[in-house]
């Protein structure tokens, strides 16, 4: 299974032909499912952060603009509350689910090319497909507060060895051997020249562009003119912010779409 280095990550290679199951060399299986939920106070973190995004949206942009965003804010952090996130490593079925909230992904182990572990996140390369990442579950000093968990190492280790344990399993598929050519139409390796690892779908470019010019949007339509000095000061520091964070995220969308990967981390 091919890998990448990153400089603020580390990659798992699973190995090839050894998975992690009780097998002829005596290793030692896991669970068919093994499973990671996020805890209950990121939860709770999540209707807060909604809560706080909503009440802004409304007072701070028209109603045109603040209602569909306090909306799509509400819809978020009430699904993250009820449904929470969770990944989950079904080697019997060959699957990996991730769900954030009202967002759920099903990755064929299979399709799996890379799994990179940069601290909370992890990235999945597919062959068909680009890179999916989630965080598990520590991503800011505020979780470290809260003391989250962070199993992202743990739950990087668990698929590259359900990927091992998948190939391996695909090798000796006595179907796949009678039929090699349907097993090579179902494996399609990943196309030359492009790195797994830092692939992005067209689709998440597209949404990160949309998110930039939705956030410059909302940056020229915030209501600056009140009568209260402290609401002023707060309004334009909210019109700053997003009009920053939104040419950064136009920035990257067309970094990616240019060079097909996303920017380089600088090491410290």
């Amino acid at each position: 299974m091919p890998t990448q280095q990153s400089p603020a990550g580390a990659t798992l290679r699973a190995p090839q032909g050894t998975p992690d199951a009780k097998s002829p060399n005596g290793r030692a299986i896991g669970p068919d499912v093994e499973r990671w939920r996020c805890p209950a106070v990121l939860r709770v973190k999540s209707v807060v952060v909604a809560a706080a995004g909503a009440a802004i949206a409304a007072v701070f942009f028209p109603p045109w603009f603040g209602i569909p965003v306090a909306a799509v804010l509400a819809a978020w952090g009430l699904g993250l509350a009820a449904l929470g996130a969770s990944v989950a490593v079904d080697r019997a079925a060959g699957t990996l689910v991730l769900r954030m909230g009202l967002v759920v992904r099903r990755v064929r182990l299979a399709d799996v090319t890379a799994v990179l572990v940069d601290q909370a996140k992890v990235s999945i390369g597919r062959a068909n497909g680009g890179e999916v990442s989630i965080y598990a579950w520590r991503k800011s000093p505020l979780d470290a507060l809260l003391r989250v968990p962070a199993v992202a190492g743990d739950i990087g280790h668990a698929i590259a060895s359900a990927v091992a344990l998948a190939k391996a399993g695909q090798d000796l598929d006595p179907e796949a051997a009678a039929d090699p050519e349907a097993a090579a139409a179902g494996a399609r390796p990943a196309s030359p020249g492009r790195s797994p690892a830092r692939a992005r779908s067209r689709l998440a470019t597209a949404l990160l562009g949309g998110a930039g010019a939705l956030a410059i949007v909302g940056a020229l339509v915030v209501r600056v003119h009140w009568h209260n000095p402290v609401l002023t000061v707060l309004s334009v520091i909210l019109a700053l912010a997003l009009g920053v964070a939104g040419l950064l995220y136009l920035l990257v969308a067309l970094w990616i779409l240019l060079t097909g990967h996303a920017p380089r981390t600088i090491a410290r």
